[in-house]
């Protein structure tokens, strides 16, 4: 086993390699997704080689953060509003929707990982088996010190965060993270 450790901005990623096993590459799309693509050139061919990366984040977190649940109440309230004004009904606040949410902005606010949608399908696997036949999830996300106002008024602004505003779902979960530098990370999921 080979083990090889590298630094990048404040991670630590140790990649094991493996001999035996097909060659899996994590990357990341320019929105943030991640996927996993199959041998790249340069790699090896099916059923010779393995690389696992696993990614260690710090014990404590390189910036820390605290929740703004009341930020996460207005926010709810604005995007029913709005939905009510577009003959919606309103979105229910999810439990374990919430979870999720509040854990990527304080990701994201701690800078355990970069502002986007890293992770979103980890969070919309734990959705659909947490929440009783869920089939489809959104998510919207906003960085900036901005009031709940701000925010909501932004994602109508934009038609992608507009389309998951006036989606067919049913539920939803925020997440406000406020970290010590003062700036806020904004997390909704849609669920339905």
């Amino acid at each position: 086993m080979c083990r090889i450790i590298s630094i990048y901005s404040v991670f630590v990623y140790i990649i094991l390699t493996i001999a035996g096993c097909t060659t899996t590459k994590t990357t990341t799309s320019s929105t943030g997704t991640t996927s996993k693509t199959g041998s790249t050139a340069g790699s090896t061919t099916a059923g010779t080689t393995t690389e696992k990366k696993v990614v260690v984040t710090p014990s404590t977190p390189v910036v820390k953060a605290n929740l703004a649940p009341g930020l996460e109440r207005e926010i709810l309230a604005l995007v029913n509003d709005y939905r009510k004004k577009k003959k919606l009904g309103p979105l229910q606040s999810n439990a374990a929707m919430e979870y999720q949410a509040r854990r990527h902005s304080m990701d994201m606010g701690t800078h355990r990982i970069p502002f986007g949608h890293q992770g979103l399908s980890f969070r919309m696997k734990y959705i659909m088996d947490k929440v009783p036949g869920v089939t489809q999830v959104g998510e919207n996300v906003a960085f900036g010190n901005l009031s709940a106002r701000a925010v909501v008024d932004g994602w109508i602004k934009s038609a992608e965060h507009r389309k998951n505003m006036e989606g067919n779902f049913k539920y939803t979960g925020i997440g406000v993270t406020r970290n010590m530098q003062n700036q806020l990370y904004f997390t909704q999921l849609f669920a339905k």
